[in-house]
């Protein structure tokens, strides 16, 4: 019914609204996250040629979350701003009308409204990406093989289990920050806006499906476009590396 309204009332390319702000953040975004994470995992696991413990995976996912959250929440208020449908709340014409306008009513930290909510979705969320990755990785490694021997088949498949980990465990985060950033909260003007208050007030209106709603579709577009984004990671490195990309000897 959502899908239907949007293209009825502002047209198929309305489904398309803000996508500017997302594509140049997605660059940024993936260089701060694998930056991040390979950084976290030499401070924690000095030696490369031992297996690196799934916990220090995880927490190494944990802290490349915390850094490239300050990235994702300016970018993610313009897109959401840009989005959003709510005829009670401002609609811009295009992204950087959204962007100026941002920064002349609210100031350069307006950009960062629900930078917590961000950031609580972020460490947990990367926390278990790249630990759900990895483990992929390890179960599909074949016995006496490493993870140079995986077929793409199988760096696509970790890849698709990886991006359901991340939306699954933190979403209820991901619709407060939604909320808060395009002012759609519910709340009176006499309660501010903070993550619980948010939290607790969707709650308390829409219940545990509140939290959720829209899921199950999140899910479903992140098995192909984390799929894609950790094949071609795992590609590129082995072409660069002299290995073969078939995973085969």
């Amino acid at each position: 019914k959502i899908l239907k309204d949007a293209i009825k009332n502002d047209g198929v390319l309305s489904l398309y609204r803000g996508i500017p702000s997302p594509l140049i953040s997605s660059m940024g975004e993936n260089m701060i996250l694998f930056s991040a994470y390979g950084f976290g995992v030499r401070m924690l696991h000095g030696d490369p040629n031992t297996e690196i413990p799934l916990y220090k995976q995880f927490l190494s996912g944990g802290f490349a979350g915390g850094c490239v959250s300050f990235l994702m929440t300016p970018t993610e208020l313009i897109k959401c701003r840009m989005q959003t449908t709510n005829e009670t709340v401002r609609r811009y014409k295009n992204t950087v009308e959204c962007l100026v306008e941002t920064i002349k009513y609210e100031g350069v930290r307006g950009l960062f409204k629900g930078q917590m909510s961000t950031m609580l979705r972020e460490v947990p969320g990367n926390a278990a990406w790249f630990a759900g990755y990895e483990l992929g990785i390890h179960l599909l490694t074949p016995e006496g093989k490493t993870k140079k021997n995986i077929p793409p088949s199988g760096l696509a498949a970790a890849g698709a289990l990886g991006g359901m980990c991340y939306w699954f465990f933190p979403f209820p985060f991901d619709v407060v920050k939604s909320k808060i950033q395009t002012d759609t909260h519910g709340l009176p003007a006499s309660v501010r806006p903070t993550v619980m208050n948010v939290l607790r007030h969707t709650y308390a209106r829409e219940g545990i499906q509140g939290l959720y709603r829209g899921c199950a579709l999140t899910l479903v577009r992140a098995v192909p476009t984390n799929a894609i984004l950790f094949l071609s990671y795992e590609l590129t490195f082995r072409m660069l590396s002299g290995q073969s990309i078939s995973g085969a000897g």
